[in-house]
């Protein structure tokens, strides 16, 4: 009898260590697959406000005295925005739109809640008009370069199903600061995702195909995404995109906290 038990016991044991081992790379990212598409469904007609703080160097040309010589001027601008993530008709990709309300506190528009009303009522020509006032809210970017990337969520695009060829690999986790608290420090993964083309996600001029790469911030056991670092390359432009997510009260995804 007592032989017996401690099989039962020896068999638990080896139960327990079983299921404590770490899961593997591509069990962790069906569950962030699973996540973003759980993701989109929670946020669908969901408008935020975004405040949204721009700081640029330029180089000009000042003169001192007789002597012409280069500086550099800073320039700043603050924009308040309604966002919305929206899934356009017949389509599987989602996407985040921004549309600029106000300008260093002065209005641009009147705050008719345009974007709620054009996604969430589905109107037929959706299309261009999202593409109309994603184009309108670009112009007030500062700086010398016309992008339509800035956008918090575009990350996750790389972690859901039917995403162009992305290949990941889990690296050396680190800089937990600020999302220690979102979960156990043990269960956080870094995955470091990178894309091919053709078709990639982000397109240059004449929709020429733009590979990206990055890193994600991951609760291994639930698929949350706790923090992502987008990079874009170009032959004259680097780009990186940092996020930052927080709790929400009402919701059971984390929300954009902050984006630099």
């Amino acid at each position: 009898m007592k032989r017996g038990i401690a099989a039962l016991a020896m068999a638990a044991t080896a139960v327990a260590v079983l299921s404590a081992q770490e899961p593997t790379l591509d069990m962790v990212l069906g569950r962030a697959s699973r996540y973003v598409t759980d993701y989109q469904q929670q946020l669908q007609g969901i408008v935020a406000e975004e405040t949204y703080s721009q700081n640029v160097l330029r180089n000009v040309m000042g003169r001192a005295g007789s002597t012409v010589r280069p500086s550099l001027r800073r320039e700043s601008r603050d924009l308040r925005s309604d966002v919305l993530m929206v899934k356009l008709g017949g389509e599987d990709w989602w996407l985040q739109f921004r549309d600029v309300f106000e300008v260093d506190r002065r209005a641009v528009r009147d705050r008719d809640q345009r974007l709620s009303k054009l996604f969430v009522e589905a109107k037929a020509n959706a299309r261009a008009q999202a593409e109309s006032i994603q184009a309108e809210s670009a112009r007030y970017n500062i700086g010398p370069v016309t992008r339509t990337i800035n956008i918090p969520i575009l990350a996750l695009m790389f972690f859901q199903n039917g995403a162009s060829t992305v290949q990941f690999t889990r690296v050396k986790t680190d800089n937990l600061k600020k999302i220690d608290s979102l979960a156990d420090r043990d269960a956080i993964w870094v995955v470091e995702f990178r894309e091919s083309g053709p078709g990639t996600l982000v397109r240059g001029a004449n929709r020429s195909d733009l590979p990206s790469r990055g890193r994600a911030w991951i609760d291994s056991t639930t698929g949350r995404v706790l923090r992502t670092e987008h990079v874009t390359d170009a032959k004259d432009l680097h780009a990186t995109i940092q996020v930052t997510y927080r709790n929400e009260p009402g919701l059971n995804v984390l929300v954009p906290g902050e984006m630099r």
